[in-house]
């Protein structure tokens, strides 16, 4: 089995300002090939937040003649199209990712992801919280955390420890094992990486609110009927 871990820094609280890049290729839960690049992100994308800066340490000097990302992007295309991503905060990754391509008007390929957020909430609920440092500490991973290239790498073997502890031989099957919906790209479509009690969640929020702007709306019809009673009462006394 194949699988992708990769990771983003960013610049700032932009999805297109991303400045780093790590990749780590899994085959077989082990991985068999690695990079990391910096990025140069759009110039209106591109402002360094100071904060960005003390959490990767990755400065505008550093990244001023590195590629951007649609130079990068047919190294990356490769190890993206067609294959299972993992990220551990999926939902911020992936966004990132599809981002970057729409910007540069590149298509986006087909893909599905995983997030090792859920994935580990769900198999080490007693941890003390499920961040990357944490769980990686855990699980006695080696970590240098926010340099992209660790933190894929870490993301990918927390991917094989679960595997490994729910003796699961695929992502498929852990999925179904777990309760989670792994999630897909495509240039049609969206389909987020979720586990059964967020969807659930979801379906009853949507529930809620449909039935609340049903409420409203027969409200509204009530308050016009009696308007309109109103209306044509003082007419008739006329």
């Amino acid at each position: 089995m194949k699988y992708v871990a990769i990771d983003f820094e960013t610049a700032n609280s932009s999805p297109l300002s991303a400045c780093s890049i790590g990749v780590a290729v899994f085959e077989e839960n082990k991985p068999v090939r690695e990079y990391v690049h910096l990025i140069r992100p759009p110039k209106e994308h591109g402002k360094f937040h100071w904060y960005n800066i003390r959490i990767h340490g990755i400065k505008p000097s550093m990244v001023a003649h590195a590629p951007t990302f649609d130079e990068l992007w047919p190294d990356l295309q490769q190890d993206i199209e067609g294959n299972l991503i993992v990220c551990h905060n999926a939902m911020f990754d992936t966004a990132v990712l599809c981002k970057l391509m729409e910007y540069y008007q590149i298509p986006i390929p087909p893909f599905t992801y995983v997030c090792t957020v859920k994935i580990s909430q769900k198999i080490w609920p007693e941890m003390e919280n499920h961040k990357l440092d944490t769980v990686s500490e855990d699980l006695n991973i080696r970590l240098d955390h926010h340099e992209a290239l660790s933190d894929a790498r870490a993301c990918g073997l927390i991917l094989a420890h679960a595997l490994e502890e729910v003796h699961c031989d695929t992502v498929e099957d852990l999925a179904e094992h777990i309760g989670m919906r792994i999630g897909k790209v495509t240039a049609e479509e969206r389909v987020s990486c979720s586990t059964a009690e967020e969807i659930r969640r979801k379906i009853e929020s949507q529930k809620k609110k449909e039935s609340s702007r049903k409420r409203y709306y027969a409200y509204r019809r009530a308050q016009k009927a009696n308007q309109s009673a109103k209306v044509k009462g003082g007419n008739d006394h006329e």
